[in-house]
């Protein structure tokens, strides 16, 4: 049956992309002799610090009235595991870190943030949590007259911003390494670069839970599905243990927005479909050693969306800045007979699948 098998052969093709990753199995490497590419640490965990300025920041520039509000905090640590494909990490806001903990002059700023990632040869899948409570107005001399440098901002203590995303990519390159610029879980040995489409996914809520000032005043909060394409290209270029890593990828899609303005009397509720635009540029160096490893890199974030049958543009720009430093340790039984049981489980699997499709 010839139809039967062809479909049996597909499905099971795809079966094996999706869910059982090539990358986590034992596999011939198809590279050409003599040095590689790419140098994996299969037998190694890594533990890693980043020092960044990675806070969000929100902007409504509308004619006449932009409104620029900012966290008190611009700088957080991260501190990420990573093991073979898989990484965990989180970030919290220490009020300690130079720019963080201004209180009289910019109120009070919580944040903190969870990430978890999924790398492989092909695939990267990406998946994070974030929240951040309390902003303040940075162009507060445009409402308050005679306002001068030094004076207190306008405080928002109870706006609240939380995002739930997702990032699939895949990179079409089998000689580039996107562990060694991201999780260092693998080395790039000779310098390669590669096309890598992405969908970004997220939910944000932003939420005012502040009392109206004046009587009869209303509080709005927003919940926002964004969803994005983006198709961009990543290089890195390496001497011995040093590389240098560039990238951009621009991207398009759509913001569905529920705007819900609180008044006295009951909630209305208003819904935008809104065209919105991204880019994401990377820059940096570092050193990748055996077992120590850091660098610092660059990234520049730009969004913007104009909202449905107005001129008022929601604007979002990072200039993060990061630094890390890491340590490579042999991975302890307890992480590695787990995992060697999945990838056999998997490998099995993907056997059977692949003998029923031929």
């Amino acid at each position: 049956m010839p139809l039967a098998s062809t479909c049996l052969g597909w499905m099971a093709s795809w079966a094996s992309v999706f869910l059982f990753p090539a990358d986590s199995l034992p596999h011939r490497d198809s590279l050409p002799a003599g040095r590689p590419y790419i140098e994996k640490i299969g037998d190694f965990a890594t533990v890693k610090a980043t020092y960044s300025e990675d806070l969000e920041e929100l902007a409504l520039l509308a004619p006449g009235r932009d409104l620029e509000l900012a966290p008190n905090a611009s700088a957080a640590v991260h501190l990420g595991f990573s093991y073979r494909f898989l990484s965990v990490g989180f970030k919290v806001a220490p009020r300690f870190l130079r720019g963080n903990g201004d209180d009289d002059q910019m109120g009070k700023t919580a944040a903190r943030g969870l990430v978890l990632g999924f790398t492989f040869r092909h695939w990267q899948q990406e998946l994070s949590y974030s929240r951040t409570k309390g902003y303040y107005l940075e162009n507060t001399a445009d409402y308050v007259p005679g306002w001068k440098e030094g004076m207190p901002y306008l405080q928002f203590p109870d706006l609240v911003f939380r995002s739930f995303q997702g990032i699939t990519a895949y990179n079409f390159n089998p000689r580039f390494s996107v562990n060694a610029v991201l999780t260092q879980t693998e080395r790039q040995r000779r310098s390669s670069g590669s096309f890598i489409p992405l969908l970004m996914y997220r939910y944000y809520i932003i939420d005012d839970r502040s009392v109206p000032v004046s009587p009869g005043g209303a509080t709005q909060k927003t919940n926002n599905f964004e969803v994005l394409l983006g198709a961009g290209y990543q290089h890195t270029f390496v001497w011995r243990y040093w590389y240098a890593s560039l990238g951009v990828t621009p991207g398009a899609g759509y913001i569905f927005t529920k705007l819900t303005t609180r008044y006295p009397g009951g909630p209305a509720v208003d819904h935008h479909r809104t065209p919105a635009f991204r880019v994401d540029g990377r820059a940096g160096i570092g050193y990748n050693g055996e077992r120590v490893y850091g660098g610092t890199y660059m990234n520049v974030i730009s969004n913007a969306s104009r909202q449905e049958n107005n001129a008022v543009i929601n604007s979002d720009s990072r200039l993060i800045f990061r630094v890390f430093v890491g340590y490579r340790f042999r991975a302890p039984k307890l992480l590695s007979r787990p995992m060697d049981r999945l990838t056999e489980m998997y490998g099995r699997k993907l056997e059977r699948l692949r003998r029923r499709g031929q």
